[in-house]
């Protein structure tokens, strides 16, 4: 059986660039565009959301001008920075944040969310998103580092290495998980798709 998961990391969100983490910020109008561009032409059997402004309430109006059936999931949220929550790079120390992109299991920010139970999370999300889906094709509308999580969990790429990944706004990355015992094998079909790359051909 072959479930295929496509994720979609939330357009822009209001307040700029900072580290948002759990901070509830909407979608700007520019992010709502965005994220359209993204689904335009695309159809999916089930939508599952993070439970933050800047995914459910696109998550919603998908859900309502297409009739496909939502389902809210806590655990598809972004990591909680604690005390870096708010704060642009350049408010934290310089260092601090090198220590923590070099070595994010050891070094997180004061009250953050743990990486290993983070991860860990996201996996509860993924066993449980196959347990009732199997066999679907998912759309995930999710964050930053919920999928640069997914790359450790599926591919092994070190928890170090997870942030030189980019992830442009609305942009989708896409797996396929193919069913099985003993164990389920899991193929990286695309990663850091958005609409302008549609036309780079």
């Amino acid at each position: 059986m072959q479930t295929t998961v496509d994720f979609l990391r939330h357009g822009e969100a209001a307040g700029g660039s900072y580290y948002r983490g759990s901070t509830d910020d909407p979608l700007t109008e520019l992010g709502w565009q965005q994220m359209r561009n993204a689904v335009a032409d695309r159809h999916w059997d089930v939508i599952i959301s993070s439970p933050l402004l800047r995914c459910l309430e696109f998550s919603q109006q998908l859900h309502n001008q297409t009739n496909t059936a939502l389902s809210i999931d806590p655990n598809w949220q972004e990591i909680c920075f604690g005390d870096w929550e708010g704060k642009t790079a350049e408010q934290i120390n310089s260092e601090a944040l090198m220590r923590f992109y070099q070595d994010p299991i050891n070094n997180t920010p004061n009250n953050a969310e743990n990486l290993t139970l983070f991860i860990s999370r996201i996996n509860q999300a993924w066993e449980s998103l196959l347990k009732q889906h199997a066999g679907k094709h998912i759309l995930v509308v999710s964050h930053a580092g919920v999928i640069r999580s997914l790359f450790n969990l599926f591919l092994h790429l070190p928890a170090n290495k997870i942030f030189n990944l980019q992830l442009d706004h609305a942009s989708l990355t896409c797996f396929q998980c193919f069913n099985d015992k003993p164990a389920n094998f899991i193929t990286l079909v695309f990663h850091n798709l958005t609409p302008a790359h549609l036309y780079l051909k």
